[in-house]
């Protein structure tokens, strides 16, 4: 089975592209990390609502995963990440992971950006979660429900952008689409307002 990740971070210190492509370490198999993203973004403080906060089983599986990953501390690569509070489920940015998905499982690419150029960004926002101070995405194809969160953490790049104390919020979306090139998607969508 083929495995893949992705992070992206974007975070409230400018918009600066990471080095070209550059990949960290992995077996074969396992996941690759490609880089990441940082931008700013005008701190709005205005009220906003949480969205739809319907989720499948195994988007609940790995949400509670990721809650407990993030309430111990760890080394992520080469860099020590303590303990992070939980996160909160958004469906707006459940609604952006689910666009995502379903975008890479339908044209056949496995990237924070798609063929037509959308961004976590852009999405975000066109799903309604606006007045943002920093977003995060990691991307994995291939994994399972049982398998994904462990991957990520494997993944000094999606590690770091997990336990980011920063994040508050979390989307996610697990698709899982016979016929496409993995079979199945996770896109998390980490934001805070």
């Amino acid at each position: 089975m083929t495995h893949k990740f992705l992070p992206l971070l974007l975070a409230p210190v400018l918009l600066l592209a990471s080095c070209g492509g550059t990949s960290a370490p992995s077996a074969p198999s396992g996941p690759t990390a490609v880089g990441s993203t940082s931008a700013t973004n005008s701190p709005v403080r205005t009220p906003h609502d949480s969205g739809a906060q319907t989720r499948s089983a195994e988007e609940q599986s790995v949400f509670e995963q990721l809650n407990a990953a993030r309430a111990q501390g760890r080394t992520c690569g080469s860099r020590y990440m303590p303990a992070a509070p939980a996160v909160t489920w958004n469906g707006y940015l459940a609604t952006a992971a689910k666009t995502h998905a379903k975008d890479m499982a339908d044209q056949g690419y496995f990237a924070h950006t798609s063929p037509s150029g959308s961004t976590m960004k852009q999405r975000a926002e066109q799903s309604g979660y606006t007045g943002w101070q920093e977003l995060g995405e990691n991307i994995a194809a291939g994994y399972t429900v049982h398998d994904v969160i462990q991957g990520w953490l494997d993944s000094p790049n999606h590690c770091q952008t997990l336990m980011d104390p920063k994040l508050k919020e979390v989307g996610m979306s697990y698709l899982y689409q016979p016929g496409s090139k993995f079979g199945t998607y996770w896109v998390q969508d980490f934001g805070t307002r």
